[in-house]
């Protein structure tokens, strides 16, 4: 086997720093797993990335140590195993699941430290010394990459591989969307990015009476329409805060009046942006839900009234990172297995593409022209 490989690399603390550089093929230490990469998913993080949004500014820089050397990107992905480290013993939690050289595994991206109140209490989704693949430590976007046996998922062999390189992302949707009891329950979604459809295809396949959903984009929205949601409203994007405010009380009536009674149960957020974080909260009935996904580009966001519309509202706020390992991945297994669910995602995932277009890939799914795109490293 060669030494080195070809990787995409954030390269600099600037917009669009994104580049194909090679680097080593990493060595792995005992407790680790070497796969090889089959295929690689772009995440809505990586966009932020990719514009050097300030909210994740701040990992890439540590990573780097400052940029004196590029960081692998990527954390959604599948592949082979090609070499287990001398210390392996099980993965995935479970010690009735052995691995062999040539298994087809995903991996989960929260490299935890096992040792922290939350990990010891069963929390490691927020473990505090955790390390997220393509953002504190070298990621996925690469030929290979070396990770610890215990972030290490098992697929189903005949699993198609665009399907498996997304269970980390659709694991997100599930650990948010599923946070509250969906059957039967009236929930509405802001934002049809990747996360925000795949969220619309777990509130469905888990009976939700309705789906509705707010977006800017007509591709996005048409897609959505084609999973199923019940309603889709569009969103317009004001500029003045004169016309956010009219914008704002139009989207909070057109949902309220599509869920009928007082507004929706629950509330999905997954777009970060101010405007629907605020619809989120003013949109759902008295003692609903809302689920907080999206990131925002800057760090602040302000609620336009706390009192009346949390504490006199009795609503939920969830903030939602990550999935829970590995309870979260075992619901997307179940999820995965069924045919009417794969006929759905595969709605979601427009585009499989080399892994050398992936600035075009990023740039459509930015301008909102794409669903989830694909990197294929199985060809150039």
């Amino acid at each position: 086997m060669t030494t080195t490989m070809p990787s995409i690399q954030v390269v600099a603390p600037r917009a669009g720093a994104m580049e194909v550089r090679t680097t080593s093929i990493p060595h792995i230490q005992p407790h680790e797993v070497l796969i090889k990469v089959r295929a690689a998913a772009v995440c809505g993080s990586d966009l932020h990335l990719y514009q050097w949004d300030e909210s994740i500014r701040p990992k890439l820089l540590r990573a780097s140590d400052n940029f004196k050397h590029g960081v692998v990107a990527g954390h959604e992905f599948c592949g082979h195993v090609v070499e287990i480290g001398g210390a392996v013993k099980t993965i995935m939690d479970d010690p009735g699941m052995k691995l062999e050289v040539g298994d087809f595994v995903s991996a989960e991206s929260h490299v935890v430290c096992e040792k922290c109140y939350q990990c010891l209490a069963g929390e490691k989704h927020v473990c505090v010394n955790d390390k997220i693949i393509g953002f504190d430590r070298d990621g996925a976007w690469a030929s290979y990459i070396a990770l610890p046996s215990s972030c290490v998922w098992k697929n189903d062999k005949n699993l198609p591989f665009e399907i498996a390189a997304i269970q980390e992302p659709l694991g997100n949707a599930m650990h948010a969307a599923a946070h509250f009891p969906l059957k039967d329950q009236r929930v509405v979604i802001f934002g049809l990015g990747p996360i925000g459809m795949f969220s619309a295809v777990i509130a469905l396949m888990h009976g939700a009476k309705q789906v509705t959903a707010v977006e800017v984009s007509e591709y996005r929205a048409g897609i959505a329409r084609e999973i199923g949601v019940h309603n889709v409203i569009m969103g317009r994007i004001a500029r003045t805060p004169e016309d956010r405010a009219a914008e704002r009380a139009r989207i909070q009536k057109l949902v309220r009046d599509a869920a009928g009674h007082d507004g929706p149960d629950v509330a999905l957020e997954m777009s970060g942006h101010p405007d629907a974080i605020t619809n989120s909260v003013k949109s759902v009935r008295r003692g609903g839900k809302v689920v907080a996904f999206g990131l925002t580009k800057d760090a602040a966001y302000t609620f336009d009234d706390y009192s009346k519309d949390v504490i006199f509202n009795g609503i939920t706020i969830q903030g939602i990172i990550g999935r829970r390992i590995y309870d979260t991945w075992y619901k997307v297994r179940d999820l995965v297995r069924m045919p009417e669910a794969q006929k759905k995602l595969r709605k979601i995932i427009t585009e499989v593409v080399p892994y050398t277009e992936f600035r075009g890939g990023i740039e459509r799914m930015i301008a909102g022209k794409a669903g989830k795109i694909v990197l294929d490293f199985g060809r150039g």
